[in-house]
């Protein structure tokens, strides 16, 4: 018979059977795996991307946990939810993440406790109280008690990454993962964080657990980079950032250290749809964020958001042709999607539909809008084949299709 395992993390991920996504390993339960292997607990830290569900089951049968944690992202629900109900009542049961931090009661019944915000001390005070279940005094959690929701006061964020143990990777799947990513991608790729935390307040961001934002700190991306290329590190990397707080010569030193891709947040070409969504930026700083980078020899990769509120029929065909123009070697379309816990998501609140984003790319228009899901799907096409034909040097191809399709979107409702 194994020995008892004190907690198991289950990272409900599926890999995809078709296309080839940018899926990763959990950077968050890798962190709670080294959190509670250095208070003294065992660990099983099961990723179900490359699993059948069959083989996690009968994995959590074999270490006989007395806890189970599983991480939800939006697009991870259905797994997580059916997961959770395939384990009630085998162990105490806790999911945290994205998801439930931001909106915990859909959790409330399917999960004995659900974690709010980030999760080190959370898990490790957990654990110290299971035999007594004084749940109350720990923050950061919700769960029900005689049929009564209790909230525990909120967590404070912690913004120093020094005091936490380096993530535990030793139990992932990491060849499988490899061999994903040099099939799809030719390159193999691992999540890292640097540091946590976001000041910027954009109405659509849903960061109850943390933001990460690599070039916040002008002199300390420029030290790091500068130190990452003084140590010769045999590595190729890529972060995301914002358009503002960079410029041509931290582009460049990031690019001696071996930076080869930044993920901007533009979102818009309409600078009245950026102040609905107190983004704080203009497309003209978009526009010279991504000249500086592309000139200093970094590929530039662009998110962008169509039929947020005050979009209007002007300020959608602005961002298509303003992102499609820009000299992107990716981009990213998306509709506007209210994630719960943002200010966005009150703000459509009354307005919201039924449903929600099952998996990646799913993009469904979930609130009344002035524009149809048909015709924001039209803009985001639109927009990813003038880019692609730019990207391909066929400017006079994606001109003309530009002009020839302007009007359609325009008459589409």
């Amino acid at each position: 018979m194994t020995q008892r395992t004190d907690v198991v993390l289950v990272y409900p991920q599926r890999a995809p059977r078709k296309g080839r996504h940018w899926i990763m390993p959990s950077l968050g339960l890798m962190y709670l795996s080294a959190a509670l292997r250095q208070a003294g607990y065992t660990v099983r830290h099961i990723d179900h991307t490359f699993l059948e569900r069959h083989e996690v089951l009968t994995e959590i049968e074999r270490l006989r946990p007395s806890v189970i944690g599983v991480y939800c992202m939006i697009t991870m629900q259905d797994e997580a939810f059916s997961l959770a109900e395939q384990v009630r009542g085998k162990a105490l049961t806790i999911v945290g993440g994205p998801y439930p931090s931001g909106e915990p009661e859909p959790f409330l019944d399917k999960f004995d406790l659900v974690a709010v915000g980030e999760g080190e001390e959370t898990i490790v005070q957990v654990m110290r109280h299971l035999d007594d279940r004084r749940f109350e005094g720990i923050p950061g959690l919700v769960f029900r008690r005689d049929g009564e929701v209790v909230r525990t006061d909120a967590r404070t964020r912690s913004k120093d990454m020094s005091q936490l143990p380096l993530p535990y990777r030793r139990d992932l799947p990491n060849q499988q993962y490899i061999g994903y990513w040099r099939k799809h991608w030719k390159d193999a790729t691992t999540p890292l964080m640097s540091t946590r935390g976001c000041p910027f307040r954009c109405e659509f961001c849903h960061k109850p657990v943390f933001g990460d934002l690599f070039t916040l700190n002008y002199r300390r991306t420029m030290e790091l980079c500068q130190e990452i290329e003084e140590a010769r590190l045999p590595l190729t990397w890529e972060c995301l950032s914002r358009v503002t707080q960079v410029d041509y010569d931290l582009f460049a030193q990031m690019r001696r250290a071996g930076c080869k891709r930044i993920f901007f947040g533009i979102e818009s070409g309409d600078e009245g749809v950026l102040k609905q969504m107190a983004k704080g930026i203009k497309p003209e700083q978009a526009r010279e964020a991504v000249g500086a980078c592309v000139k200093a020899g970094i590929k530039a990769a662009g998110f962008f958001m169509v039929g947020y509120l005050g979009e209007t029929q002007e300020s959608l065909l602005k961002t298509i042709r303003f992102s499609s123009h820009l000299p992107l070697d990716y981009v990213s379309y998306t509709i506007a999607y209210p994630l719960p816990g943002t200010k966005f998501f009150s703000r459509v609140k009354e307005r919201r539909q039924e449903g929600e984003w099952h998996y990646i790319r799913h993009n469904r228009l979930l609130f009344n809008s002035d524009f149809s899901e048909r015709k924001l799907r039209f803009a985001i096409v639109k927009g990813a084949v003038q880019h692609k034909l730019r990207k391909l040097h066929m400017k006079p191809l994606a001109s003309a299709f530009e002009v020839a399709t302007d009007p359609v979107l325009r008459a589409m409702r």
